[in-house]
């Protein structure tokens, strides 16, 4: 099967599952439920929500900025932010599967020329959060494990999905051997892959002997996590959801995405609602409530990602040469889309 069609199968895919899913999710609800919820918005918190969002994609991208100068690459702090808040808008409204890191990947290409740096980079800063996101679940679940009293089940999926997690970090901090191994086993070298695999496992090395720059990003991501964890907190809020505690979403949150990185989710869609629905059903909210919560939250996202839209269109890629196709894109993979 041919790249192109193999990459269109996969979306379809996507497409497939998260609309099921929501389906099935409206199919339990009345619609007049749903607009019920949404008409006793309170607009304030919608927009603290909206601005905490902001601040996460700064604070995201100072990390980004911070782990490049470690490596000795000087990018402009402005520039950072520019290409996080593009790679966003791509991430959340392009139909294909490229995602958002894969178009930082590139605009950074584009500025130093080193793919294998670029695609540390970007690996180590996601990476960076996943340790942060796991270890909030992991509390969140400590602090809310009585509100499984009656439903263990669910206990023992959250549980489940936070120790898939871990194992996903253990992998992932062991990338650069894993991909010096791969270097080592006798097979074909089409298009030198062999020689590009270990070029990013030379870079993910010297990014992990940067111990305390990557405490620092750690320490970072851990208030990004916590912001975007304040933001859904803030659309709670402002759908009168006053009796969800913020230590209760700080699991939800958290396991909302660690489900969503599942690649058969489109844009985490299905994902989320779902584990919204199961979830606060424990505390006694109403199927109609969690999903006009999960619902708002992504109209949220969205509004935030066409910030990044905005400065595309009025100077394309940052760094970029020229226009360039979505189709030069497509030998970049996303890092992690999401």
């Amino acid at each position: 099967m041919k790249k192109n069609s193999r990459q269109k199968l996969l979306v379809a895919v996507r497409v497939i599952v998260s609309t099921a899913l929501l389906a099935y999710l409206l199919s339990t609800v009345q619609l007049d439920e749903l607009v019920a919820v949404w008409s006793d918005i309170v607009l304030p918190f919608v927009l603290l929500a909206i601005g905490l969002q902001l601040v996460g994609v700064v604070i995201s991208a100072l990390k980004w900025w911070l782990l490049l100068r470690a490596s000795g690459h000087r990018v402009p702090y402005r520039w950072a932010v520019r290409a996080y808040f593009i790679g966003q808008f791509f991430n959340n409204f392009l139909p294909t599967m490229i995602g958002g890191d894969a178009i930082r990947v590139y605009q950074l290409r584009q500025r130093i020329t080193l793919t294998s740096v670029a695609i540390a980079s970007v690996f180590v800063e996601r990476l960076t959060g996943f340790v942060a996101l796991s270890l909030i679940a992991s509390v969140g679940l400590g602090v809310s494990a009585e509100v499984f009293a009656d439903a263990p089940e669910l206990f023992w999926v959250a549980l489940w999905c936070i120790l898939v997690a871990y194992g996903g970090l253990v992998l992932a901090l062991f990338a650069a051997p894993i991909a010096r191994l791969f270097t080592r086993l006798h097979l074909p070298n089409l298009l030198n892959w062999q020689e590009k695999l270990s070029s990013i496992a030379h870079s993910l090395a010297g990014y992990y002997s940067y111990r305390g720059t990557l405490a620092l990003a750690l320490l970072i991501s851990f208030a990004y996590q916590l912001v975007w964890i304040g933001s859904n907190y803030a659309v709670a809020l402002a759908l009168g959801l006053l009796d969800v505690p913020f230590s209760f979403m700080a699991l939800m949150v958290p396991i909302s995405d660690i489900i969503g990185l599942v690649p058969i989710f489109l844009n985490n869609l299905g994902a989320r609602e779902g584990t919204f629905v199961f979830l606060l059903e424990q505390l006694g909210v109403l199927r109609a409530e969690a999903l006009a919560l999960a619902f708002m939250i992504f109209i949220v996202r969205m509004v935030v990602s066409l910030v990044g839209g905005g400065l595309y269109l009025l100077g394309g890629f940052a760094g970029a040469q020229g226009a360039v196709a979505v189709e030069d894109l497509s030998g970049i993979s996303s890092v992690n889309k999401g």
